[in-house]
């Protein structure tokens, strides 16, 4: 079972040295488990990974990835396996206030490009005249996004909360503002393959057997 992610999403998918790790990674090594199959992970850049699903390059991918309308016209998706929301974030001693999305506009705003992150920016605060062109900055992983925050290029990061969350506990950063999105993660297939059925049915047993639930725990307090 070949699997890619960015290792840049955690708890969900990261690596330490060489090992990648995560609530993603072991879904994936539990559903291989049931399918008796061996896993293969590969890394790939996050707006890399959905191409890589379309050149069959692999049959999942598993770095924290929303279920949208959109994605689904090209590809499948397991049933969700955990619900956030987005995270707008800070330097730990920046003087930064948002108290309500429309606050946004006032700052240098980065994000990941090709991530919910960025459409929600773009449909709601860009095309709303909310937040000028000039001040979203797109970079193409969230390290290289949460590099210029630190290093003061940008004023807000936004992204998934419970990410956010991870990072903030190692970084000097801190979540501002929460933005209620209810996103649902699922792992990510090539679309109408015979075997997202099997992997499908192996995921709602780890969910009905409470194994999911026990997963997560272990990543999240």
């Amino acid at each position: 079972m070949r699997v890619g992610t960015d290792a840049e999403n955690p708890p969900f998918t990261y690596q330490e040295g060489s090992e990648f790790k995560g609530i993603d990674i072991e879904i994936c090594k539990r559903i291989a488990d049931k399918l008796n199959m061996q896993l293969q992970i590969t890394k790939f850049q996050f707006d890399e990974l959905f191409s890589a699903l379309a050149l069959n390059k692999i049959d999942i991918a598993a770095s924290a990835i929303t279920i949208t309308p959109k994605r689904k016209q090209t590809m499948d998706f397991t049933i969700p396996y955990f619900e956030t929301d987005l995270a707008v974030v800070a330097k730990s001693n920046s003087p930064v206030k948002v108290e309500k999305i429309e606050d946004l506009g006032k700052y240098i705003v980065g994000c990941q490009s090709n991530t919910t992150s960025h459409q929600y920016l773009t449909e709601n605060l860009m095309e709303k005249d909310l937040l000028p062109k000039n001040k979203l900055k797109l970079y193409p992983t969230v390290i290289e996004t949460l590099g210029e925050l630190l290093n003061g290029k940008i004023d807000l990061m936004v992204f998934d909360e419970w990410v956010a969350k991870d990072f903030s506990q190692q970084q000097e950063i801190k979540i501002v503002y929460t933005i209620q999105t209810n996103e649902q993660y699922g792992l990510a297939m090539q679309a109408g393959k015979e075997i997202n059925t099997r992997i499908n049915k192996a995921l709602k047993e780890l969910k009905d057997s409470g194994e999911l639930e026990n997963i997560i725990r272990e990543y999240i307090d």
